[in-house]
């Protein structure tokens, strides 16, 4: 932990590290993996050699509770002022499962120098995205948002369904050359008298 006892103003600054494995540009380009990085910073940043890019006040995540022990907690992620030619790369994308990386870094105001190193924030993945678009009649401009609800890692393992069917399917899905599940079929819904009554 970061230990901010002798410093007289402090201020934070989140980066975002989205990794998009099937992201196009158009409905009919071929996917490809790509990586988003940004921050609310004010400058592009490098952490783990990877550059952040900038977005200032166009970036905005909501806050987070911090707590010893993990819970399904979900964060908002926030990008205004996007073009319309972007909007259309997200929706030709395969968003929905991203994983999802936030990192949270603090600086001193008075010289804009790191205080310590960079932690992590969160980490999950993407559970669904909205667009909005406030139109300007008079200007004849419109603004447009994209919203990232995102879920951690541990919501993400209680909604986890573990097993499978003992059916000679799904055991020849796994195990192309075994019979033992050949006769669940005949077997099911029948009775059996175990043990004697007496």
């Amino acid at each position: 932990m970061i230990n901010l006892d002798s410093y007289t103003s402090v201020r934070t600054s989140l980066f975002v590290r989205l990794q998009i494995d099937e992201y196009r540009i158009t409905p009919s380009a071929g996917y490809s993996a790509t990586v988003l990085r940004f921050s609310d910073h004010f400058i592009t940043k490098t952490i783990d050699s990877e550059d952040y890019v900038p977005l200032g006040e166009l970036l905005n995540i909501t806050k987070s509770a911090s707590e010893l022990k993990s819970s399904a907690n979900t964060i908002s992620i926030t990008i205004s002022g996007i073009p319309t030619n972007n909007i259309a790369e997200i929706l030709h994308s395969k968003i929905k499962g991203c994983p999802v990386k936030i990192y949270r870094a603090y600086f001193d105001t008075s010289t804009n120098a790191q205080i310590g190193t960079t932690q992590v924030k969160f980490i999950g993945s993407i559970d669904n995205f909205s667009f909005e678009e406030e139109i300007d009649a008079i200007d004849k401009s419109a603004t447009n948002t994209i919203n990232f609800e995102c879920v951690n890692t541990s919501d993400l393992l209680s909604r986890k369904i573990s097993g499978r069917k003992t059916n000679p399917e799904s055991m020849k899905k796994y195990f192309a050359s075994d019979t033992s599940f050949d006769r669940v079929p005949n077997l099911e819904g029948a009775n059996y008298n175990f043990g004697v009554a007496g």
